[in-house]
């Protein structure tokens, strides 16, 4: 039985520590905000009214009630993921 703790332990750690690759996602005003209080380009959409586009390079796994996003020249913000109003994966 520890064995099965063991491996199911071990999943939950690289788990954790998985990066996902994403392509855009978009964001809510107060989203949008924390992002550019971080010094990050945000766009208004112009397909969704009221939503601003962001372009992080990846994500952490989605475990925790805030979004670890990691932008280009190794930039890392947090986010509350109830400001993310649509994640847009690559592959």
């Amino acid at each position: 039985m520890s064995g099965v703790a063991l491996i199911l332990v071990g999943i939950l750690v690289v788990a954790l520590n998985t990066r996902i690759p994403i392509a855009h996602i978009y964001v809510d005003a107060a989203g949008a905000h924390v992002l550019q209080a971080a010094g990050l380009e945000v766009h208004a959409a112009p397909d969704w009214p009221g939503a601003f586009r962001a372009n992080p390079v990846s994500s952490a796994a989605a475990f925790l009630p805030s979004a670890e996003l990691y932008f280009s020249k190794g930039r890392r913000v947090q986010l509350p993921r109830r400001d993310v109003l649509l994640w847009v994966y690559r592959g």
